[in-house]
């Protein structure tokens, strides 16, 4: 349910009618003010710091216990019932700070952001990406000459564009061709950038070959495109046994875990979960010839696949090289979940074969690799702290040393910065790896052994390579079993229990979304969406419609109320494609979007979906009364808003008979019903109607155990707001001391809504003639003041002034006289001197003066004849 007087900013799942507009600092505090909203002439004036009729028609809203709140995900029973799990915004006084400009509003944190959480381009899918750089355009058949190597292949004829767009590779490595005429100009401009990984230069004469060239990365100048087809191709091939990465594990925290780490693991046993029994592989090979579309050679591998695969075949199919090993090389080192999903069942057969063909003995394989001299000290960092290391992707590797310390030293060096390396992991009998030498595509790979991903090991020597007799670096671990690892797995199980969901597509969703991969995500589930041939799958078309509620609820966490209610509508969308739109189960999304357009001040299309959710549930067999509640109460809302009080009041009844004829008692869903009325009636200046449902809504606050200060304090301001609007100061007296006695529970006593406070407690002394008691608490707020406000705050003004009536009602007209000069010289820190309020404070300052020549003429006759001001 929602509060007319709540704050938009304050998603909660929770009934509290928080501190309304009224006990919001006025817009008269705010300096840029003009004078008639705190006109200094006379009391009644300077009442208007308190003045409703403004504020009450600004009515702000805030989220209840049910409507916008969380959707658990869809399980197979489709239920949609929501539980929110955002974060409450209790404290009404966050808001009121934020309207003064004193803090900034609570930002939600943010996990740290993994490289890829923009969409990639179609065909993006490996680890490398080929970009030319050429006067003229291509022929066809030079493109796909090159797409067999390279799949993805950007073409520029312009040196800003080019430049511009290898600055925004992240995830790959750029293999760069460029015609000579380019290289002066471009060459300075990209030589330090860690993407490039080669250059090759086009020349187009024989003089231009004879060019040196300086650059490590520049593998030479070739004069036609065959030539250079030959170089990239033997690079690529030695290069693709170099793209191990590796993540270190604290083994000192017991409360965090690296991000990458945390996501690949978690990833990873999504892609092994095999409970779904879809056949998924022809998904696989639909999504393939998508992305490899017009590459030609990789097509007929795809169709070769298609007609010849078994599930003891994966280790000859990932030893091939092909489409399959170049995505799944590439997306298990980002990680690239989107692609990793479309090869989960290949992932699974994989996985299964690795541990069929497992090796029975205790073994040590070696890695030829290359390593960053930078990385290679972190890791000796590491074996000196006890740390692990995991490698997320398949490892391939040799039984004989000497043929991967060959194959390290014979890998191209990134830069002088790169040396060679040899790993090497001694494998315990109870650990999985293959022996492949039977199962492989080339019989002439160096390779024998292939270990699982995500593998995880005890380092136990790091050398450089001048410190053993290969002259080679190397590092030496034995692996462990993650199982083993008890505080990883607590970490883990934890994430785990977070994103849990009824699908692997879900849970997917779930997983990138705590990750921050918000944009992948949609795009992830965008493609699914618009594949017509998942269309007639219930099954995918009920996890893709969860993984749109998923990611709504992320973006409304955000405040991103238009993405979100986007997200909402495709949710209904994938929804109504196997569901009637009467469905009972849709009552709560209609509501969600009803709420989020809502939020962005739509009130036709909030009206609308809010009717929606209401129909479906009045034509149910098995309406739920507290849910018709909320839509009844968030009708009213909308209709208060669009100025239909009658129509509003007429909703807020209906809310209230059927709560008040509920079988357990609603006492917190009552008393923001009477709230809400109240406000209502408020709005339209009908004060005595109005106290009547606030106090309505008191009584029932005060009967709730354990009560709720906040709500219960900023129901007392308002009643004693009101009362002060129609002039019984006693009552508002009575009712602002309860208000300060609630706040006092739970704000720290030098709050900035105290001063505030005070100052109104003060007024009301002041009409009673209590002016002891007025000054005592004026004199409270502005030492409040000097603590939490900014020096220059227009509210410390005000009560100066306030004192200063004070003291002309006690005829201590120095005093006074004093105070208003305090009170001008606090205004003209943000105001000009001519402004009107400054002028008008230099006025009344004359007016005391007169008053004092009077006093002194007239003496004692001047305090019985003369009305104080």
């Amino acid at each position: 349910m929602l509060s007319l007087s709540e704050s938009l900013d304050s998603p909660s799942p929770h009934i509290h009618h928080q501190q309304t507009s009224q006990n919001l600092f006025n817009s008269s505090l705010n300096a840029e003010q003009t004078s008639a909203e705190y006109t200094n002439s006379n009391v009644v004036s300077n009442e208007n710091v308190l003045d409703l009729s403004n504020e009450t028609n600004q009515c702000s809203l805030s989220l209840s216990w049910n409507v916008e709140s969380n959707p658990d995900e869809q399980e197979t029973s489709l239920n949609l019932n929501t539980s929110s799990n955002t974060t409450t915004i209790n404290d009404a006084t966050q808001l009121l700070l934020t309207r003064l400009g004193l803090i900034q509003q609570q930002q939600i944190e943010s996990s740290k952001v993994l490289a890829g959480s923009a969409p990639r381009e179609k065909g993006n899918v490996e680890y490398f990406t080929l970009v030319y750089l050429h006067s003229s355009y291509p022929d066809e058949s030079i493109i796909k000459q090159f797409r067999s190597l390279v799949n993805f292949l950007k073409i520029f004829n312009d040196i800003d564009d080019c430049i511009a767009f290898i600055n925004g590779v992240f995830n790959e490595k750029v293999i760069f061709i460029l015609l000579n005429s380019f290289s002066k100009s471009i060459l300075p401009r990209i030589e330090g950038l860690q993407q490039i990984f080669s250059i090759y230069i086009l020349c187009e004469s024989d003089d231009e070959i004879n060019l040196s060239f300086q650059q490590l990365k520049v593998q030479g100048c070739y004069k036609n495109f065959n030539d250079i087809y030959e170089q990239i191709s033997k690079d690529i091939q030695k290069t693709t046994r170099d793209l191990i990465i590796y993540i270190s594990i604290s083994s000192n925290s017991s409360t965090t875990l690296d991000i990458t780490y945390l996501y690949c693991t978690l990833l990873s046993e999504i892609i092994l979960d095999k409970n779904e029994s879809r056949n998924d592989l022809q998904e696989l090979i639909q999504f393939s010839r998508q992305e490899y579309d017009g590459n030609n050679d990789e097509l007929k591998i795809i169709d070769e696949f298609e007609k010849n695969y078994q599930k003891n075949q994966a280790i000859y199919w990932f030893t091939r090289q092909c489409f399959l090993s170049k995505m799944l090389n590439k997306a298990l080192r980002i990680p690239e979940a989107d692609i990793l999903y479309k090869l989960r069942s290949f992932i699974q057969d994989l996985c299964q074969q690795i541990e069929n063909e497992s090796v029975k003995d205790s073994i040590t394989v070696y890695l030829g690799q290359t390593i960053q001299r930078n990385d290679l000290d972190d890791l000796k960092n590491n074996l000196l702290n006890n740390d692990l290391i995991t490698f997320p992707q398949f490892l391939s590797g040799s039984t004989d040393q000497l043929r991967a310390i060959r194959v390290a030293k014979e890998l191209p060096v990134q830069s002088e910065e790169y040396i060679p390396v040899i790993i090497c992991i001694d494998i315990p009998a109870n650990l999985k790896c293959a022996n492949i030498r039977s199962r492989r595509y080339s019989i002439d790979n160096d390779n024998n052994v292939l270990l699982n991903m995500g593998i995880i090991g005890h380092l136990i020597k790091v050398e450089k390579e001048n410190v053993n007799e290969n002259q080679i670096a190397s590092i030496h671990l034995t692996l462990v079993k993650c199982e083993n690892q008890q505080k990883i797995q607590q970490i883990l199980e934890t994430k785990r229990t977070e994103i849990k969901s009824f699908s692997q597509l879900v849970t997917v969703i779930k997983l990138m979304i705590t990750m921050n991969q918000n944009i992948s995500a949609e795009h992830m589930v965008e493609t699914m969406f618009n594949d017509d041939t998942l269309k007639a799958d219930i099954n995918t078309q009920t996890s893709i419609a969860a993984s749109y509620l998923a990611l709504a609820t992320s973006r409304r966490s955000q405040d991103d109320f238009k993405r979100a209610v986007e997200l909402y509508l495709l949710s209904l969308d994938a929804f109504l494609r196997f569901m009637s739109p009467n469905t009972l189960e849709l009552t709560s999304l209609y509501g969600n979007i009803a709420g989020m357009y809502l939020r962005l001040d739509n009130c036709e299309k909030s009206h609308e979906y809010y009717q929606k959710a209401l129909g479906v549930q009045l034509r149910s067999n098995t309406p739920d009364l507290l849910t018709i509640c909320n839509y009844t109460n968030n009708i009213g809302i909308i209709l208060s808003k669009q100025g239909k009080y009658s129509e509003a009041i007429k909703s807020f009844q209906r809310t209230l008979k059927i709560l008040e004829q509920v079988t357990e008692p609603h006492d917190n869903e009552l008393a923001l019903a009477y709230d809400n009325a109240g406000d209502t009636y408020l709005v339209q200046l009908k004060y005595n109607d109005a106290l009547y449902y606030y106090k309505k809504s008191i009584e029932i606050q005060e009967r709730i155990v354990p009560r709720n200060p906040s709500t219960l304090g900023s129901s007392y301001y308002t009643v004693g707001n009101v009362y002060l609007k129609i002039g019984r100061s006693h009552e508002s007296l009575t009712y602002l001391k309860l208000a300060l006695e609630c706040q006092q529970e739970y704000l720290p006593l030098t709050h900035p809504s105290f001063a505030l406070l005070y100052n109104n407690i003060g007024l009301m002394y002041y009409r009673e003639e209590q002016y002891s008691d007025a000054l005592k608490s004026y004199f409270k707020s502005l030492e409040i003041a000097s603590i939490s406000l900014p020096e220059n705050h227009s509210l410390v003004g005000i009560t100066l002034f306030n004192v200063a009536l004070v003291y002309s009602s006690q005829g201590k007209l120095d005093e006074a006289i004093e105070s208003v000069e305090k009170s001008t010289e606090q205004f003209l820190k943000t105001l000009s001197p001519s402004h009107p309020d400054v002028v008008e404070n230099r006025a009344y300052i004359e007016s005391i003066k007169r008053k004092k020549i009077l006093k002194e003429l007239f003496d004692e006759d001047f305090d019985e004849n003369v009305t104080s001001f």
